[in-house]
């Protein structure tokens, strides 16, 4: 039986990322691709409950077809699960997103949050990122981002869990490796922009402070892995439960009686 891959991203149908992309995953089963019409970035898990969405053919890269949804990517991954446009997928790869999705910025994204949708809906799921907002060699990692799709395909993911991919942006002759890596922490990088008292003349940018956690025990953080040159594989689970704090909870003093005085 023929594998049904539904590919996504939250760049927008147009960009450059979702084409190489699509070149990768060429053979490896029944393709379509299902973005959003317009850029979707940091939209994390979002999705539109308050009106019907609407799907167009659209054409992208070099000539690859595929269909434009005036929604979300979480979105488009609800409408191929329903079947009605497309087969309903086996596999969802997401990407791949201009700009790294690393560390606690993961939460935001909108490539990543099509990902995890899936997985909530118990289908094994990819997100793929390149580092560089504007990447230079991104059509070099076709091969990679390919062979990484194959072991998944071969070997599976854990229920609920989505492989989150983050690639150097280097020449691949310069990459130097493959590698497994934990979560980093929040962006050094962070910027918010801020108008006061409504004048869009005298906007004024901040730095949110941002910190990066040590390696672990063996694993680097994704960051590490990527400055050193390398791609970064960090299997992710939507589930963000504290265990340790939740049995915590039962030393509360959480009474109701006592509460309610």
């Amino acid at each position: 039986m023929t594998l049904q891959i539904l590919l996504t991203n939250d760049d927008g149908i147009s960009a450059p990322g979702l084409a190489v992309l699509r070149a990768a995953v060429e053979g490896l089963g029944e393709v379509t691709t299902l973005a959003p019409d317009h850029n979707a970035s940091a939209v994390a898990r979002a999705i539109t409950i308050d009106r019907a969405l609407h799907l167009e053919p659209a054409t992208f890269g070099d000539g690859w077809q595929g269909l434009a949804c005036d929604g979300t990517p979480s979105d488009c991954v609800r409408v191929g699960l329903l079947g009605v446009a497309c087969p309903p997928p086996g596999l969802v790869v997401a990407g791949v997103n201009a700009g790294g999705n690393m560390g606690a910025d993961t939460t935001y994204s909108g490539t990543v949050g099509a990902a995890l949708e899936a997985a909530l809906r118990g289908l094994p799921a990819i997100s793929v990122s390149v580092e560089s907002m504007e990447p230079g060699w991104l059509p070099e990692a076709v091969p990679l981002i390919r062979g990484i799709v194959r072991q998944v395909i071969a070997r599976g993911l854990p229920p609920h869990t989505i492989l989150n991919v983050n690639l150097p942006d280097r020449p691949l002759a310069r990459i130097e490796g493959v590698r497994p890596a934990r979560l980093g922490g929040a962006s050094l990088h962070d910027r918010v922009y801020v108008c006061l008292d409504g004048d869009s003349s005298c906007m004024q940018e901040f730095f949110l402070a941002g910190d990066h956690p040590s390696s672990g025990a063996w694993a680097a953080t994704d960051f590490e892995v990527v400055a050193q040159g390398s791609v970064a594989l960090t299997p992710m689970s939507y589930d963000l439960l504290d265990a340790a704090a939740l049995a915590a909870l039962r030393d509360w003093d959480l009474d109701l009686e006592a509460l309610r005085a």
